[in-house]
C-alpha cells in the first residue's frame, strides 16, 4: 500500500497579492505567523486570516 503525496503548500511573503479562496477576496500578505497569514484588502481597511492552502494566484483581469 502506498500513502498519496500531497503536494507541499508554499506560504507567501508579505507585500504578496493573493487570492483568498475560501473567503473569495484579494488580500496583500501583511503577515505569516505559523500557520497563519495576515491579509488586508489591497486598499486598506480590516485584516483577516487565512491558511496558506486557501491562498492562491490573483486571477487574471
Amino acid at each position: 500500500m502506498t500513502t498519496p503525496t500531497v503536494p507541499a503548500v508554499t506560504a507567501p511573503a508579505p507585500g504578496d497579492l493573493v487570492y483568498d479562496h475560501r473567503a473569495e477576496r484579494l488580500g496583500v500578505v501583511m503577515d505569516l505567523v505559523g500557520r497563519i497569514v495576515y491579509l488586508r484588502p489591497p486598499r486598506g481597511g480590516v485584516e483577516w486570516t487565512a491558511r496558506p492552502e486557501h491562498l492562491g494566484s490573483p486571477p487574471a483581469s
